[in-house]
């Protein structure tokens, strides 16, 4: 892979003295993604771009990645303003994302919660559904940063395994960094045993990719019902809700809608409604919603369900609003978590609405109750090598999540000896410790003895009011320089305590980003990388003098 200084920077050096320089961008969902395509935004606009060798990321990150490089030469042209006019853009339809979704479920054995993740992630979030491989990258001629996107294996990070733990992905290969083995990524979801390809299975494409990189929520921290009323609330609830855009006919001009007068859009619509005014004073209001459900579940209902039978006028009347908050939460609950019991044997020819909602609530709900996330072959099943270790060898299956979950970051993959880093530009997007980051990568480079700068600990003193920009200078030529860079700091902020607003208003989990905070988000990110400049130049000059030192020591 041929790699060039960007001309404007004009420094004179030979091809063999172009330093190795990594760009590493935290998670953060929607912070993340807006805050990467900001600083590379701003990377271009300072001629620093074409300095980068690789491009890393995780979770949040790796969702503007993977739009980014649709275009094979997205560094050279506009695509970063194409995505971030996307992502001020609507929402896709539901439709699409469900057709998507289909396809999947009936070609894939292993469909899970993650296939609907990064739907759910594509659509709402990037707002485009792009269906091409990552291998597709292996052919491209281009002068783009190496994209290399991280995941890992959630059953050995509950062991808080560190060697066969993370997994990344290249257009090239894919598989574990700390041991060293790897796939060839149009084979990667292949079944294999003892290393010979058995059965070829369907290549993951850009959307599940997003799922799987994304899926931050797979560890359990959130309970299912807290999952399960917030994918609710996205798909169903309120004038922004995806099956109100797709599905419902706004009545004139008025915020009246008309609800497709099949079974199921018909319950979706009443428990909505039964979550939305749960602490309405008035009782009448929700039992006339509990009414109407009772008519509609006749004998669909399981136990839990029933309590809708238990309940008569007089006595929901007298009960508290605690009360009624509590009953309503545990019946929509029961609902949504055992959809499939009520759905399953309905054919209503009154639907209109393509069949997306029903599809959603008989295949999506009940992958909750399962709670299954990123299973795909192990292509290291059965393998017969020392360097293996047997517990990975006896798993048939393994499962991909998000890498934040293990360390926000991406360090293992540029970490490895083979790439040769001389310089590593953090862009920490994290919402609590900007300083976290540093020192897990530490523990993971001490733990499997790569080479690593010296941090100090004092610098976690600073993570209510970080600087805009660290730099932790690498030893020898072998140990390379990082140049650590928080996105809230007191130069792009004014003071403790607008860095504490600014986390606080950009959340992870939560709805996406209108147009105002997303443009506010961008400056903040172009304003570090544009205020850096002069600093990255600067180490950019050192690392060339390192990657001398390092050719020499090799001699």
């Amino acid at each position: 892979m041929s790699v060039c200084v960007s001309p404007p920077l004009s420094l004179p050096i030979s091809q063999e003295d172009v330093p190795n320089i990594a760009l590493l961008g935290s998670g953060g969902g929607e912070r993340a993604a807006v805050g990467m395509l900001g600083s590379l935004h701003q990377l271009a606009q300072d001629n620093l771009l074409g300095s980068l060798l690789y491009m890393c990321g995780v979770s949040g990150t790796t969702w503007c990645m993977s739009s980014l490089y649709s275009d094979p030469d997205w560094s050279l042209n506009k695509r970063c303003d194409e995505v971030i006019k996307k992502l001020k853009g609507p929402t896709v339809g539901l439709k699409k994302a469900v057709d998507w979704l289909k396809q999947w479920k009936d070609s894939d054995q292993d469909f899970t919660l993650t296939n609907f993740w990064g739907a759910f992630t594509a659509s709402y979030f990037m707002k485009e559904m792009d269906t091409r491989r990552l291998s597709d990258d292996a052919h491209r001629n281009s002068t783009n940063p190496y994209p290399i996107y991280s995941a890992i294996e959630l059953n050995r990070n509950k062991q808080h395994c560190t060697e066969a733990v993370w997994f990344e992905m290249t257009p090239h290969e894919s598989g574990f960094s700390g041991l060293g083995a790897f796939v060839p990524t149009s084979c990667f979801r292949s079944q294999f045993e003892d290393g010979i390809m058995t059965e070829k299975r369907k290549e993951m494409d850009m959307v599940l990719l997003q799922g799987v990189c994304g899926s931050a929520i797979a560890d359990r921290q959130m309970d299912t019902a807290y999952v399960g009323k917030k994918i609710w609330h996205v798909l169903f609830e309120g004038q922004d809700s995806m099956m109100l855009k797709e599905n419902m006919n706004m009545v004139g001009g008025s915020r009246k809608v008309e609800v497709c007068e099949c079974v199921p859009s018909q319950v979706v619509w009443c428990v909505s409604e039964l979550m939305v005014n749960a602490e309405d004073p008035d009782p009448l209001k929700t039992w006339k919603v509990i009414t109407t459900l009772r008519q509609l579940l006749e004998g669909h209902v399981s136990s839990k369900g029933e309590m809708l039978w238990n309940m008569d006028s007089e006595s929901w009347k007298r009960t508290s609003l605690e009360e009624r908050k509590k009953f309503i939460e545990t019946v929509s609950l029961e609902l949504i978590l055992t959809s499939d019991s009520w759905t399953k044997d309905w054919k209503d020819q009154r639907c209109t609405c393509n069949g997306s909602i029903w599809w959603i609530v008989q295949n999506i709900f009940p992958l909750l109750i399962k709670w299954e996330w990123g299973t795909t072959c192990n292509f290291l099943f059965k393998f017969q090598d020392t360097r293996v270790p047997k517990w990975m060898a006896d798993q048939e299956k393994i499962h991909l999540v998000d890498a934040a979950l293990k360390m926000n970051s991406p360090y293992p993959p540029i970490l490895r000896t083979s790439r040769k880093v001389d310089l590593i530009i953090s862009l920490d997007f994290s919402k609590e410790d900007p300083f976290e980051t540093v020192f897990s990568a530490k523990q993971y480079a001490d733990e499997l003895k790569l080479h690593f700068p010296p941090v100090k600990e004092s610098v976690r003193e600073e993570k209510d009011h970080p600087q805009d920009c660290y730099v932790f200078e690498g030893r020898c030529p072998e140990e390379p320089t990082i140049m650590h860079m928080p996105l809230f700091n007191l130069r792009n902020c004014k003071g403790e305590e607008e860095i504490k607003e600014e986390r606080e208003k950009y959340k992870t989990f939560q709805l996406h980003y209108g147009v105002p905070m997303i443009e506010h988000l961008l400056e903040k990110a172009k304003a570090n990388m544009r205020n850096n400049r002069d600093r990255i130049l600067e180490q950019i000059i050192m690392a060339v003098q390192r990657r001398k030192n390092r050719k020499s020591v090799a001699q």
